[in-house]
């Protein structure tokens, strides 16, 4: 009787189906929270205390995405079993495990970066055997009708509480200035992490569909010309993005000596900045379509990298914080755009009697590109802390000698240039790609420069209440204390 709560039902009511959201929603607010506090700016900030370079940095940020691999092997795990609940469970809450160690580095005598990438890297490959079972789970629980605005809600809901902790760990972390403060902050995470496996352990699963899936599935998609180019697209565009956005973190620590707080004061930014204009974005890409979307978010994001070679030219300024805050703006709005417009183009241009296969291979060209790029950057960023290339132009008179520097690359500038060109080369393999219906670039730009206008001038008009209503931060508190009367009731 100890495990039946675990075993699936031949049909689900309504009553079941509507306490299962409710948990799935309190799931996602803690999951989130646990992810921000025991990922991101703290985990890099983390390993930077214990001693790493610029390599294990790209090592650490590769295992995410390397690890999503084991979700092949777990889709026979999930057949074999066909108890999606259980494994989700079991899985993640191993896998929560190793944070709780990760937070007992300090205190241990072992080699603390060998021992934090072993931790991870299970950690990582444990999720990820947890996730192939929780998505196909979660496509059968929520019912489509609701789907969209269900998780619309529990994304909001979570970022907004998460965002809010993150920023006191952060600020938390830089008032203790300590290895040990790190460790509370992580055993906070774990603690996110047991209460989210627990709301999981309260949803119910219906009994698992036939569904038949042949390995061999996955090679037919490179059969298809246009489906091929947009994996061209996707592969080097995962290449460029993660050669640079686990460094920005390192970059904004090392050169630019920003404390943890302030970091995570950013990351949130860009958050809320993607949550904003996917607002837009999603009606764009219905209207107009995703391609041009995509093109816009895509050569917002190449600008934003370009630009961040002069947030420390020729070093550390004044006007370096408020041009970091509107670049983190600029690439909120990018990958919010990008990650919904090759999610919905990659559904469209797959068969329908085929998506499986085709979606699948849109994660793994995702992951294995995504892993490289981490990989590379890591590695390539020792060799260019060690050039530099000025232009600088020299003016003497008899009274003075004047210096005006015009180009002053170094270190992580040349990353920067790198990924920004790559980022344009992605963006060419874009044109290739063939979607029904498609306007015109310039339009969804204009659309979108419009609707952002329109928004300024109810800001101005309004004094800013409208625009920036703190709902999004009082909602989730709300919510979870309307959840916990309702279940003492």
């Amino acid at each position: 009787m100890r495990y039946q709560c675990f075993k699936p039902r031949e049909r689900l009511s309504r009553e079941e189906v509507h306490r299962s959201l409710e948990n799935l929603t309190l799931d996602g607010v803690c999951s989130q929270t646990m992810s921000v506090l025991a990922g991101g700016p703290i985990l890099i900030a983390f390993a930077l205390a214990l001693g790493a370079d610029n390599a294990y940095i790209g090592v650490i940020a590769a295992l995410p995405f390397l690890t999503q691999f084991m979700q092949i092997p777990a889709v026979y795990l999930v057949e074999k079993t066909r108890n999606r609940k259980l494994l989700s469970f079991l899985f993640a809450t191993s896998s929560r495990v190793f944070i709780a160690l990760i937070a007992a580095l300090p205190f241990l005598s072992i080699s603390p970066l060998l021992a934090l990438f072993f931790f991870l890297a299970l950690h990582y490959t444990l999720a990820n055997v947890a996730n192939a079972a929780w998505n196909p789970w979660m496509r059968e629980l929520v019912p489509l009708q609701i789907r969209g605005a269900l998780y619309a809600r529990r994304m909001r809901l979570s970022i907004g509480l998460s965002a809010v902790l993150a920023v006191i760990a952060g600020f938390y972390l830089d008032y203790a200035g300590t290895i040990e403060s790190y460790s509370l902050v992580l055993f906070a995470a774990f603690a996110f992490g047991m209460v989210s496996s627990f709301f999981v352990s309260r949803m119910h699963e219906p009994r698992m569909q036939e569904n038949r899936f042949s390995y061999r599935a996955i090679l037919e998609p490179f059969h298809d010309r246009n489906f091929r180019n947009l994996m061209y697209f996707i592969a080097t565009w995962s290449l460029a993005a993660n050669m640079v956005l686990p460094f920005l973190a390192v970059y904004m620590f090392k050169v630019l000596s920003l404390g943890v707080g302030m970091v995570m004061v950013l990351t949130v930014v860009s958050q809320f900045s993607s949550m904003y204009f996917l607002r837009y974005l999603g009606e764009l890409s219905d209207r107009y379509g995703n391609k041009p979307v995509i093109a816009v978010s895509g050569s917002v994001f190449a600008l934003s990298i370009f630009l961040w070679t002069f947030s420390a030219f020729p070093g550390p300024h004044r006007l370096t914080l408020p041009l970091l805050f509107g670049l983190h703006v600029l690439l909120g709005l990018a990958i919010g755009g990008i990650n919904l417009g090759t999610l919905n183009i990659g559904a469209k241009l797959s068969p329908a009697h085929k998506s499986t296969s085709y979606l699948a291979n849109i994660a793994l060209v995702t992951a294995l590109f995504s892993g490289l790029g981490a990989l590379i950057s890591g590695h390539m960023l020792d060799f260019f802390l060690e050039r530099r290339l000025s232009l600088v132009i020299n003016w003497t008179d008899p009274t003075r000698l004047l210096n005006l520097p015009l180009l002053d690359f170094t270190g992580y500038d040349f990353h920067f240039l790198l990924a920004f060109f790559i980022a344009l080369f992605s963006l060419h393999r874009l044109v290739f790609v063939r979607e029904k219906g498609e306007a015109p670039a310039r339009v969804v730009r204009h659309e979108l420069m419009s609707s952002l206008l329109r928004d300024l001038r109810k800001l101005t008009a309004n004094n800013g209440v409208q625009m920036f209503n703190l709902k999004i931060l009082y909602s989730p508190l709300s919510y979870l204390a309307r959840m916990m009367g309702r279940r003492r009731l």
